[in-house]
């Protein structure tokens, strides 16, 4: 009977070691699985599709201990030879202790070292330092000079911001796992004009157009930050004319249509209904020259969100559209010194809206 005993000890003694490998030495097994493994969707957005292998080219995670203080951080980005982020199987490794850890991920196009070397206006975030810096303490910062974002003639780099939806805890021996949705801050607009009374009268150069908005600062949560307003101007201005310049010459035809466009990007807007305030949180503002008239001041954020009338059946609120719409234009149609209605449309679909001049009077 003490014999069977001690064999029937043997034999659970060595299940449990084989249970338990990860702690013994043996050339021949694998390594085991320790650390954590981030995965990254970018799927808030209207096509309601994960874009992340395809939009995101850098992604840089911010670690910080259950407190909330800061421990490390960690980038993996694309290059010209290796796009590691292009796998649906990318996942981010960090090798972490056991604890208990929330991730913020801040992402790019291209790596953060391009994005600093490259002309235009930058997203500067908080150095931040072990044991000196907490949670709160890492804000992104969109350059400006004398409250202005200077483009450089370049759009501003497209910005995402996630965070853990909860914390993770991380056991030894044992690979941890966490997902992070990702969301986009940097926004298009394309702004075209139109004379209804002289098709062919307009006149580029006459106008200025920009969006002020003081939404240059986020908090860790992607939150909106005190700041002073911005004034945004265009990157790109041009002009379209219909017969084409080459039509016009090769049949000696005169313009019959001109328009003047103008692209502009900026960051996260906030409607009203999110901030729990009155007034705009971001204007729209064309002005005329050589008439010395503001043509047009718009409340950008309530204008662009009337675009979610095209997904009515998803009940999105304002802001949701907002924050998953990225390109957007406006077609305005002037008489004169003031404007008759705006057509919107959006990145997607051939939807559009036509929005009154009596709908913001």
């Amino acid at each position: 009977m003490t014999a069977k005993l001690s064999i029937l000890s043997g034999l659970l003694c060595l299940a449990a070691a084989g249970l338990s490998g990860c702690s013994l030495m043996h050339d021949d097994l694998e390594p085991c699985p320790s650390g954590v493994d981030l995965k990254f969707v970018y799927d808030y957005n209207i096509q309601r599709a994960d874009m992340f292998p395809d939009h995101v080219g850098s992604v840089t995670v911010y670690v910080f201990d259950q407190n909330g203080r800061y421990i490390t951080q960690q980038e993996d980005f694309n290059t010209a030879a290796e796009r590691p982020l292009a796998s649906h199987d990318y996942r981010m490794h960090l090798d972490l202790a056991p604890g208990t850890y929330q991730f913020i991920a801040l992402a790019h196009q291209k790596s953060v070292d391009e994005c600093l070397a490259s002309k235009g206006a930058k997203y500067r975030r908080t150095d931040m330092i072990p044991s000196q810096h907490s949670l709160s303490d890492l804000k992104v910062t969109l350059d400006r000079i004398n409250a202005e974002v200077r483009n450089e003639g370049v759009h501003l780099d497209t910005l995402w911001h996630g965070m853990s939806a909860t914390p993770l805890v991380v056991r030894d021996m044992e690979a941890a796992q966490q997902t992070i949705s990702l969301m986009r801050n940097t926004k298009n607009l394309s702004v075209s004009l139109h004379e209804l009374d002289d098709r062919a009268g307009i006149i580029p150069s006459d106008y200025e157009i920009k969006i002020t908005s003081a939404n240059g600062v986020m908090n860790h949560d992607n939150s909106p930050a005190a700041d002073e307003t911005l004034t945004y101007t265009p990157y790109a201005v041009w002009t379209t004319e219909f017969p084409s310049p080459e039509e016009q010459e090769a049949n000696n035809l005169p313009v019959q249509e001109r328009t003047a466009h103008a692209a502009l990007s900026f960051n996260r807007i906030m409607h009203r209904s999110a901030r729990g305030g009155d007034g705009s949180d971001a204007l729209l503002t064309i002005y005329n020259k050589r008439s010395q008239k503001t043509v047009a001041t718009i409340d950008l954020a309530d204008c662009l969100a009337q675009g979610r009338g095209a997904f009515e059946y998803l009940h999105y609120s304002p802001q949701e559209f907002l924050d998953r719409e990225y390109d957007y234009k406006l077609d305005f149609f002037l008489k004169g010194d003031s404007w008759e209605y705006i057509d919107l449309s959006i990145s997607i679909l051939s939807w559009s809206k036509r929005i009154q001049r009596v709908s913001f009077e």
